[in-house]
């Protein structure tokens, strides 16, 4: 993963102006900046600043979401997260047992429900979470459900067949270091797209998670 060079002075400039932040996702926005231009010394003293906050006034997929997060900056940081990716589980079952019995019966005519948008959520947050936890089985589970209520139109074209985290997932199960080298490339190249086109601003967090996921994944080949 590579910032384009145009964006190298912004993004340093954002980040020396928020620096003195003390709001919790400018931090982790931070993380993420740092964590793209390979600074890690600085994307780590960003990381230990957010998960030092006091934890946010969130509840259900958000406060799950907020949850695994500080889990994902403390993997990095080679601390326990056990507990907090508990919590985010439990949540993520809680508000997906909630959606189930309201989801629409065609899922190919996206209508867009809450309850619709609150599963896919819980799926998504329950496939990172088995990831993270090393339940490779489940993880792999967890994202073909996921899918299964998503319509091909709305899927990134690549993971259509297979979102990257189920491909390494996939691989360290049937212990195809093949497969998982496939899934990291194919995070990576992921990573690579949202930032070319626009849509992650490395400065804001967006995508902390999905960059934390990157260099886990990439740590079980190494």
């Amino acid at each position: 993963m590579k910032i384009p060079e145009h964006l190298n002075k912004p993004l340093l400039e954002q980040l020396s102006d928020q620096a003195d932040s003390d709001d919790y996702i400018v931090m982790r926005g931070s993380a993420l900046g740092y964590g793209l231009l390979n600074d890690i010394e600085n994307r780590n003293k960003s990381i230990q600043k957010f998960i030092d906050t006091p934890e946010a006034k969130l509840e259900g997929n958000e406060l799950a979401r907020e949850l695994q997060a500080r889990a994902v900056g403390m993997i990095l940081l080679d601390k326990k997260a056990d507990d907090l990716l508990g919590k985010a589980k439990e949540l993520f079952e809680t508000e997906l047992e909630k959606a189930l019995p309201e989801l629409p019966e065609d899922i190919a005519i996206d209508v867009a429900t809450e309850p619709l948008k609150m599963a896919r959520q819980a799926r998504s947050g329950l496939m990172e979470n088995a990831f993270l936890r090393k339940e490779w089985k489940t993880c792999v589970s967890e994202a073909e459900h996921g899918r299964s209520i998503i319509p091909d139109y709305l899927l990134y074209q690549p993971h259509r067949e297979g979102y990257p985290i189920e491909f390494v997932a996939k691989g360290m199960y049937t212990e195809d270091m093949e497969m998982v080298a496939k899934g990291i490339e194919m995070q990576e190249e992921f990573l690579q797209y949202v930032i070319e086109v626009g849509y992650l601003k490395p400065w804001e967090e967006a995508y902390f998670v999905s960059y934390a996921i990157s260099v886990i994944s990439r740590v079980l080949v190494e």
